[in-house]
């Protein structure tokens, strides 16, 4: 069908500096750029959702320090 075709074809596209290649036209060199590129999209990711669970898992364990330190007595208490 078209539709399967013009996906395909979009896959197959490069687009940079708001010009498009045909993946398939470029040398070699040009390939294995653009499948580094995309292994470095793909371990970004990857990343950036670590960090967000660690941020998650470092507001939680906050969350439970506080509440223990709640009946805690301070050495340096609030002036009121």
């Amino acid at each position: 069908t078209m539709e399967k075709n013009d996906e395909k074809q979009s896959q197959n596209k490069l687009k940079i500096d708001e010009k498009e290649y045909l993946i398939d036209s470029l040398p070699d060199e040009g390939k294995q750029l653009i499948n580094g590129l995309r292994t470095a999209d793909a371990q970004t990711k990857i990343y950036e959702d670590t960090l967000k669970l660690i941020s998650v898992g470092k507001s939680k364990m906050i969350e439970d320090l506080k509440n223990i330190l709640e009946n805690i007595e301070p050495i340096n208490p609030e002036s009121e």
